[in-house]
């Protein structure tokens, strides 16, 4: 099971355009066609593409042929952190509708929610159990971490609004440069 760098960049080009975690797996299977172990195959390219070291729940038995909406939890699962890991697997200079996005990873999260504790917060924290602290810490990192994902998704929505709009203005028949 080689991993061919022109299918990496090929999913590394298709998600700079807007293609969801999704239509990525789909790509893959695509230019694998016909071949097995279609599963090992997508959490391969999706670590040597994207530096994510497993796609959780993907059905190691799937086929995956259907364009249906069954690995929707994928853009919730992977958008965030193919953004995160973004300044190591992108190095194409053209403009991209994830340009201004951020995603943090959780350990910074954590050390930013501490260091950004609000004044009440600060007055108790010493009266608290280092159990209390993490629990606090950890639920203001989870807010700033769906802050963020609810930012990438609205981005990506926009991105494929200004897609579809594009092709709705185009003459049938008439391709767009």
């Amino acid at each position: 099971m080689e991993v061919s760098p022109e299918i990496v960049a090929e999913l590394r080009c298709l998600f700079r355009e807007g293609a969801t975690p999704s239509r990525l797996i789909r790509h893959v299977v695509e230019r694998h066609d016909g071949e097995g172990h279609l599963f090992s195959l997508i959490q391969t390219y999706f670590r040597e593409a994207f530096g994510i070291p497993i796609i959780r729940g993907l059905s190691p038995v799937d086929d995956y042929q259907h364009a249906d909406l069954r690995y929707e939890f994928l853009n919730e699962q992977l958008l965030h952190e193919m953004i995160e890991k973004r300044p190591e697997w992108d190095t194409d200079e053209s403009d991209s509708w994830v340009d201004s996005l951020t995603a943090t990873e959780v350990h910074q999260r954590i050390r930013e929610a501490e260091e950004h504790l609000p004044p009440d917060l600060k007055r108790c924290w010493p009266l608290m159990t280092p159990k209390e602290q993490r629990y606090i810490l950890v639920s203001f990192a989870s807010a700033n971490y769906l802050s963020e994902t609810v930012k990438i998704m609205s981005r990506l929505l926009e991105s494929l609004q200004q897609q579809v709009n594009e092709l709705q203005a185009t003459p049938a028949g008439v391709a767009s440069e």
